[in-house]
């Protein structure tokens, strides 16, 4: 059996947290466009594709959820280690 400090725990928690944080920036990324106000920040790749220069997203939606998705697993996984659920009889 291995015994962590309260230090420790809260360490991995924090990584947990943080995680969980950077997922809802990717899903954020993944929407498109940032607007505030009458401001707004948009952000493309532009490359050439059979002699034609090409637009495409430069945080595709399917890319940025996916590690949104996996990024919040890490964090359950790390929550539950910390915080395991009492044992039922």
């Amino acid at each position: 059996m291995i015994v962590m400090s309260q230090g420790m725990i809260d360490e991995v928690l924090d990584i947990a947290e943080t995680f969980q944080v950077t997922a809802q920036h990717l899903r954020r990324l993944g929407r498109g466009s940032f607007k505030r106000g009458a401001e707004s920040f948009g952000s493309r790749e532009i490359y050439r594709f059979e002699g034609k220069v090409r637009l495409t997203r430069s945080f595709p939606r399917d890319v940025c959820f996916e590690t949104a998705n996996k990024l919040e697993e890490f964090a359950a996984i790390l929550e539950r280690l910390m915080r395991p659920e009492p044992l039922q009889s």
